[in-house]
């Protein structure tokens, strides 16, 4: 069927829709608490707002589909074929695919639903073509599309940009977080910063990284892969604490529910020194170095996938001795040894004899300390001696992935045998 056939048939369909929804339905309101941002003073608060209910397209289904232009319009998306591109699946009591399914009742609420839905809440109840155009092309590029493009924002605590707005980096980009974003994580109960009472706090995290990606329409992945590589990276490349609650999401095309977000299982507190400054100056290094960690990322070895599991941990701990225990952890794992690390990282990373003796030192530390909390379940640390344990697993990791792109990983560990024999 030509296109403009089928916008004419979606046209009189919407038309009947609204037609019997004027005729017979009520508008409600009501008031509701809703959060009002204030970027300048870096506050936010409650205050009540108006809103408005249409009524649903299905309190009024049996009429409706009573209409020749319903019948008609339904029979048209089974010839285009929408159930199949929506992904739709209809079960029966066992869960195996019905025979004959019915799907007139599902492309009801799920399409005719939603554009009623969605032109009652900007426009009205009034009908006009242009604002039906609008409402009609977000349905057909969403049917039509062969994936969806999801919009995951995963707000940065402990994170400031300097002397720059906002970067872009493939297909990551660090910003500021939007008002309305902003409004809709705090309705899901995420902390932007401190709260004084439920109807009013500050914002302090107002950094986010956003990535796009195409995933079917029915299904959603685990999103947390899908972008924690990159908060790694920028921990891998410089000092400072910087960590991730919760991860918002939301369909480009906006034919879905809108917002829905992923909590992480427990809210971790990243508010510590040193905070993350991202730098004007930093840019350029750090698109090198995300080009070598992701040109080698595929190719970690175990070792180096659990290492960095461990490190990552880490920045979640709350007590100054458990954040030391993870990071020895990733020095053994990374290096493959136990015993001898206080060899292993002083001839990896030291430049000069003065250094590597700097660093067996801390590592013979480091060791004593995990011993000690072996055996008497508590050791005493200071977190300046942490800081220092997690810069030399941050300077390793950084030689392991401009050797990775040459070398294997048991090469690199060969290597670091023969140059201590010599």
């Amino acid at each position: 069927m030509k296109n403009d056939e089928i916008r004419a048939i979606f046209r009189d369909c919407m038309k009947s829709i609204l037609g019997v929804i004027q005729k017979h339905g009520k508008i409600q309101t009501y008031y509701d608490y809703t959060p009002k941002i204030n970027l300048h003073d870096r506050f936010w608060h409650l205050e009540l707002e108006r809103r408005t209910i249409y009524p649903n397209l299905f309190e009024f289904k049996d009429e409706l589909m009573k209409l020749p232009i319903i019948k008609r319009c339904l029979t048209l998306m089974l010839e285009e074929d929408f159930p199949k591109r929506l992904e739709m699946e209809i079960v029966d009591e066992n869960g195996r695919p019905a025979q004959n399914p019915n799907y007139e009742p599902f492309l009801m609420y799920e399409v005719l639903g939603t554009m009623t839905a969605k032109y009652l809440e900007k426009y009205d109840w009034d009908f006009s073509e242009e604002k039906f155009e609008e409402i009609y092309e977000e349905m057909m590029n969403y049917v039509y599309s062969p994936e969806r493009e999801l919009a995951l924002v995963l707000p940065l605590e402990n994170f400031d940009l300097k002397g720059l707005d906002e970067f872009s980096i493939d297909e990551y980009k660090i910003r500021k977080l939007n008002e309305e974003e902003m409004k809709v994580l705090i309705g899901f109960g995420y902390r932007l910063g401190f709260i004084f009472s439920p109807d009013h706090g500050t914002i302090e995290n107002i950094y986010c990284v956003e990535r796009i990606i195409k995933t079917p329409k029915r299904r959603i992945p685990p999103l947390q892969p899908c972008i924690e590589d990159f908060v790694t990276a920028l921990r891998l490349f410089k000092p400072g604490v910087v960590g991730f609650n919760f991860i918002l999401r939301y369909p480009k095309i906006t034919w879905e529910i809108p917002w829905s977000g992923q909590s992480t299982l427990q809210m971790y507190s990243f508010k510590r020194s040193p905070r993350y400054i991202f730098e004007q100056k930093d840019l350029e290094p750090f698109i090198s170095f995300w080009n070598q960690f992701k040109k080698v990322k595929n190719q970690f070895p175990n070792n180096i996938k659990f290492s960095l599991r461990w490190f990552d941990k880490s920045y979640r701990e709350q007590e100054v001795l458990d954040r030391l225990l993870d990071l020895a952890i990733s020095l053994e794992v990374l290096f493959k040894v136990g015993n001898r690390l206080d060899l292993y990282v002083p001839h990896f990373i030291g430049s000069n004899k003065d250094e590597k003796l700097r660093i067996n030192k801390d590592i013979r530390e480091l060791q004593g300390a995990r011993g000690a909390t072996v055996h008497s379940g508590y050791y005493e640390c200071k977190q300046e001696f942490v800081d220092s344990i997690e810069n030399y697993y941050r300077l390793s990791m950084q030689k392991f992935l401009k050797l990775l792109s040459n070398q294997s990983y048991e090469s690199i560990i060969e290597s670091i045998k023969e140059s201590m024999l010599n």
